[in-house]
């Protein structure tokens, strides 16, 4: 399975439900490439985020961390701040990998566990806990507009 066919399947999970999300894979942090300060950088990029349109359900949004192989899980576990910019744009953030792939009990405290099946039907293994999120920043906000209008 691919990094391609997860993006399928949660593209799929988001549009099930009509407008009520909107999706983005390959979502950078920011925009431009002079603005570093410290604990930012935008230009990393997310490998998903949806945010839920819907005032309702309080505009959730989640961070997916997607991951193919064990070694690359393995050394993500092993660099929590990679993960850091993410969790500061999101209420939920969750792995997603092919089935199997990790246990459920291998999964940081503030994640949450995803995995697909070969034709692509996605489950949660393991529900991520709800933070409360911040104020997304301006920059944040212009990196989702320049997606937007591509």
């Amino acid at each position: 399975m691919t990094s391609q066919d997860i993006i399928k399947a949660l593209r799929a999970r988001h549009g099930a439900a009509g407008r009520e999300w909107a999706f983005f894979d390959e979502l950078r942090a920011g925009t431009g490439y002079k603005n570093r300060r410290k604990g930012f950088n935008p230009e990393q990029r997310f490998d998903a985020w949806a945010i839920n349109l819907y005032p309702s359900k309080d505009h959730l949004a989640i961070a997916y961390e997607i991951k193919v192989s064990r070694s690359d899980f393995l050394h993500e576990l092993k660099h929590p701040e990679k993960r850091k910019q993410a969790l500061s744009v999101s209420n939920e953030f969750y792995f997603v990998t092919p089935k199997g792939l990790v246990k459920k009990e291998e999964i940081p405290p503030e994640c949450g566990l995803i995995e697909v099946s070969p034709d692509l039907s996605s489950r949660i293994v393991l529900r991520a806990p709800y933070r409360k999120g911040k104020e997304l920043s301006w920059n944040f906000l212009a990196s989702i507009a320049r997606r937007a209008v591509k």
